[in-house]
Parts: structure tokens; sequence; C-alpha cells
């Protein structure tokens, strides 16, 4: 199992030459299955880069499950630009859990459709199908080809949810868990992710947000994101063998990047920041 990462950055892209070894895209990964599995974590501007990988990597390849952690702007706006959207020999399985009585049919349905954008989404031409992640998800894995996927909520304004996708065949675990903020979250909300990386064994690679340093916290107390050191604590008490932080500001350009990489490091050497376009070996 391959772990892809299409886009790092949270709230917006950022296009400039000062931040392209880490990237300026927003949210997206690719898990790949060694059975030729394809799914697709967040719709963020990373999903271009993600669909380069699906292109490049095996041209005939014509499926794809597309998870939703949330619906905030970063991780959606990749959506409507998604060039296999527009082809009728795609299937695209479109999923996520419940938000605000708004299904994942509701929300995309919104958003790709005028005025917002000029083509419906019942218009374009892959084969859609969409599926809602509900609670018995979290404990009873769902199965796409030969992985399983369970997830649990997050701490995050208006929610956010983690995945964790195994795959029997290796024995390979990742979690991705992109926004949330650890410092607010309650003893059953850490309970809840802190299980998703134990069971059924520790996970080989966490994703977690970081988009704080520890010393920069404060300021955005409530703005549902956590500090890289919360992510180091989190992985190394769930025995996860390595972790990657993500949702970079936009403020961090490559060279600050590097400052922030070598404190994550130095900190534990298992950790880093998530760098765009990088491909992770799981296991």
């Amino acid at each position: 199992m391959k772990l892809f990462i299409g886009g790092v950055r949270g709230g917006n892209t950022v296009a400039d030459p000062a931040f392209a070894r880490y990237g300026g895209d927003t949210t997206s990964f690719l898990v790949e299955g060694g059975g030729g599995e394809r799914v697709i974590i967040d719709a963020g501007s990373g999903i271009r880069s993600v669909h380069a990988r699906l292109t490049a990597s095996n041209p005939d390849f014509r499926s794809v499950l597309l998870l939703f952690s949330h619906f905030h702007l970063d991780h959606l706006c990749g959506l409507s630009s998604f060039p296999p959207m527009y082809n009728e020999e795609w299937t695209i399985e479109l999923a996520s859990r419940v938000f605000e009585d708004l299904t994942v049919d509701d929300i995309c349905s919104s958003f790709v459709n005028p005025p917002i954008w000029p083509l419906p989404l019942d218009e374009m031409k892959a084969s859609k199908v969409f599926r809602i992640l509900d609670a018995e998800s979290m404990e009873t894995p769902s199965a796409y080809g030969g992985l399983n996927i369970r997830w649990c909520p997050l701490h995050h304004p208006g929610g956010s949810t983690a995945f964790r996708i195994d795959e029997a065949s290796s024995d390979t675990s990742v979690v991705v868990a992109t926004d949330v903020e650890w410092g607010e979250s309650s003893e059953e909300e850490k309970a809840l992710l802190e299980g998703l990386c134990r069971t059924p064994r520790s996970a080989d690679v966490l994703v977690f947000d970081g988009k704080c340093a520890p010393d920069q916290y404060e300021p955005y107390c409530g703005w549902g994101h956590s500090t890289w050191m919360e992510g180091i604590e989190l992985a190394q008490r769930c025995g996860v063998k390595r972790l990657l932080i993500t949702h970079h500001g936009t403020d961090m350009d490559d060279d600050a990047c590097d400052a922030r990489d070598e404190q994550i490091r130095a900190a534990w050497s298992a950790a880093q920041l998530a760098k765009q376009g990088e491909v992770i070996e799981i296991g």
C-alpha cells in the first residue's frame, strides 16, 4: 500500500516559487492498494496532483473512492475541475458521514451547481455513487476491494472525520486525521482517535494536523487545529511507526517549513513535515 500526498496546505492555495518544495495546494491524499484500489481523501486543490498520479501510475484505471473528511472549501474546491468527473468511462464513489443533516450528495450537488459552477454535478458524465458513512462503519470496516475503511469524528468547527485504511494482504495501515483540534477535544473524542490509531494494531503511518508550533497555538485556539508536538505525543502513545504533519499555514514558505521540519525531526526521528508530491511506501 502507498500514500501519495497531493496537497498539504490549509485555508487556501498558495502559488509562489517560495512555496514550491513543500507545495501550495490544499488537502488531498491518495491511498493506492496493492490490488489496484484507489482511495482519495479530500478534494482540495491538491486533487489535481492526485489526478496526475492516477493517470501516470495506471492510465487504464477508471474507478476511485473519494472520501471527504468534511466540506470546508479548502477540502472541496478541487472537485468541480477533477477531470474524471467529466469522463463517462469513470466510476466515482463519493462518501462521507452526514453533516448537519446534509449528505455528501446534498453538499456536492449544491457546490457543483450554478451559480457557483456552470455545470451541475448530475450532468457530469462520470458514473457517480453516493455513500453515507454511518455509525456502524465506525466499528465494522467498510470494504473497498482489498482495503478496509473505518472512521471516527474529530473536534473541528462544524465537525471533521479521521479515516483509517487497512490492507489485509500486506498487513499495512494508514490513518489520516487532518483538521482536528486536539487541545479542545473531549476525552471521548481523544479516545476515539486513539482507538482508530491502535485497532486492530498500531497504524504504520499517521497523517496529523500540525498547523501550529507549540508556542504559537494560543492565537489559533478554537480554529480547529493542533500543534505538531501533540501529533508526536499521540503517535508515540499509540505506537504509530511514522508520523506526517500536514495542514501547513499559508504563511509558511519553504524556508519556514525547513526550519519546522528540522524541529519536528529533532523531537522524534520518525516524524516529518509532509511534502506535496511525496510517495510514502507503507509498511
